[in-house]
């Protein structure tokens, strides 16, 4: 017999320039419905970014939505509502004598109200006495008295201007229309011309008496002092006697070249 040849168990060799693995065959293409979902999903994912876009840049009379209420939404009083827990039933509740609020102590009369109070010995009364200047926090430096009086300028053309006029003569837009309508005889109307600035009548005045004059109002002229700042009250005061300065100022002060003009030189 011829001896058989024996079988080999070895794997066959792959050509040299054979890819290492097979390419995957082609996915398939979409439906044309599948395709049209994906992009109406993604766009409805936007909707919700371009309504918050809109209500950040538009005006509207409805509360918006609010998902966190915290403390946005609570049971409360609305001012001048009533509220019976009270006996008064007023829910809007008056500050309690003796009290003050924090940061407010106002331990300096004469800077606070002008004034302070002076206990006289021999009439057994307290007495009133009126700040003879403008507070020293204001007049240390001519900078800071600088600064002041043009506060002051700032603030006299917006509240007292109306009246008494840019240059202080009593002649302002308000008071010329009310006078006029005074001397047409309108029904109801009572009015008093508006004192002049530089009359000597005001120059003779304390400082602390004109600056209790603009808080408490006097007259026609109503009270300042919840509308304008202390300190811008003493402003508007060291603006008046600058007013009243430029309007009798001695020749010493003024500079050369304006008294020749003035004089016609």
């Amino acid at each position: 017999m011829s001896e058989q040849t024996p079988h080999s168990h070895e794997e066959p060799q792959l050509p040299l320039d054979a890819p290492a693995e097979l390419p995957l065959p082609p996915l398939p293409r979409p439906p044309f419905w599948m395709v049209s979902l994906a992009l109406i999903s993604v766009v409805v994912t936007w909707l919700p970014l371009a309504l918050i876009a809109k209500a950040r840049t538009t005006r509207s009379t409805e509360p918006r939505i609010q998902i966190m209420q915290d403390m946005g939404v609570q049971p409360k009083y609305k001012e001048q509502a009533t509220d019976p827990v009270f006996a008064d039933d007023r829910a809007m509740r008056p500050r309690i004598p003796g009290t003050v609020a924090f940061g407010e102590l106002n331990e300096d009369d004469a800077f606070v109200h002008g004034f302070t109070r002076v206990f006289d010995a021999s009439s057994g009364a307290w007495k009133v006495q009126f700040a003879d200047d403008l507070p020293a926090q204001y007049t240390d430096t001519p900078e800071h008295l600088e600064k002041l009086i043009r506060r002051g300028q700032q603030r006299f053309n917006i509240y007292c201007y109306v009246c008494h006029g840019l240059d202080g003569s009593g002649h302002g837009p308000v008071n010329e229309r009310a006078m006029e309508l005074q001397a047409n005889g309108v029904q109801g109307m009572s009015w008093t011309q508006a004192a002049v600035l530089t009359a000597d009548t005001i120059r003779a005045e304390p400082d602390g008496k004109i600056f209790n004059t603009i808080t408490n109002g006097i007259r026609s002229m109503p009270s300042y002092g919840g509308q304008i700042p202390v300190s811008d009250r003493w402003a508007i005061v060291s603006y008046v006697r600058a007013l009243q300065f430029s309007q009798k100022a001695p020749e010493s002060v003024v500079p050369k070249d304006k008294l020749d003009a003035m004089q016609g030189n």
